[in-house]
């Protein structure tokens, strides 16, 4: 097989959809190709920082051992997949609700009201939307969870941001992301 150069892409945000970062509540028609549209139900989060979307995916494993200490076999006993990426848009409502719960961001008379409480943040979908040149993909998160919130740093010269860490649980299908990538003539 020979190497081409169109099959390299990068992470770019597909910015005329989103800043990058789609939410919806969960139960909403998830695309089942990369082409088409998106249900109207998925909202964007706005900008995201300039380091982009992380994904890393944890697996654990055992070995099992004979007597004598022969390894016989690894067996794998765990496995996740999280996301990590920082919100850049810090008055943007449908931003707040992702990092502290959308029953605890309020928006009436011009102004939006955030409140810091323990309230379990729900699961939502995700779908991460990327556009370069002609190369497009996206990942799909069927049953997203925001898990953890970075440190928010209030400092003249620095974005208000909010570094979030988001656990993806396995979907109806045992999936926990899904990477759809478009190919074309050109790309292939």
């Amino acid at each position: 097989m020979a190497v081409n150069s169109a099959n390299v892409a990068v992470g770019k945000p597909k910015l005329s959809v989103s800043g990058g970062v789609l939410v919806a509540p969960m139960g909403t028609t998830r695309p089942s190709t990369y082409s088409g549209t998106y249900d109207p139900a998925y909202v964007s989060v706005g900008y995201v920082g300039e380091d982009g979307v992380t994904e890393s995916s944890e697996r654990s494993t055992e070995e099992i051992r004979a007597w004598g200490g022969d390894k016989v076999r690894t067996v794998q006993t765990e496995f996740g997949t999280n996301l990590e990426f920082t919100l850049i848009e810090s008055r943007n409502a449908e931003a707040l609700k992702l990092v502290f719960g959308a029953d605890n961001v309020a928006e009436a008379a011009g102004e939006i009201t955030v409140k810091r409480n323990s309230k379990v943040l729900p699961h939502v979908q995700f779908i991460i939307d990327m556009l370069d040149g002609e190369n497009s993909r996206h990942l799909d998160v069927g049953r997203g969870q925001v898990v953890e919130v970075g440190e928010i740093t209030y400092v003249d010269g620095e974005a208000i941001a909010y570094t979030l860490t988001v656990s993806c649980d396995p979907d109806e299908n045992n999936d926990t992301l899904i990477e759809r990538i478009q190919v074309s003539s050109s790309g292939s």
